[in-house]
């Protein structure tokens, strides 16, 4: 089976300071069932986002070519089948 992670932004967090925030979220979780998760940053709202990644371009390594490279030698050929026949 496939495992994922995620990023997940929570913004009604409301507690007095970061400790009490960072408890509030790990109850959160706990109580949502959730078995496997780590609480990486906490902060106020504004220096969370500013300092948040910007999303990454995802390079594909499953992308043949094979199918343009039949297409090419199946015109050519085609091409080359009919210029003998109007040779002939």
């Amino acid at each position: 089976m496939t495992h994922f992670q995620a990023t997940v932004r929570i913004f009604d967090v409301s507690e007095s300071n970061a400790s009490a925030a960072r408890r509030a979220i790990e109850e959160r979780l706990r109580v949502a069932g959730f078995t496997r998760w780590q609480v990486a940053r906490v902060g106020p709202q504004r220096s969370i986002e500013s300092r948040a990644e910007s999303p990454r371009r995802v390079v594909r390594t499953d992308v043949s070519y094979v199918g343009g490279g039949m297409l090419v030698a199946a015109v050519v050929a085609w091409t080359l089948w009919f210029l003998w026949l109007l040779a002939s």
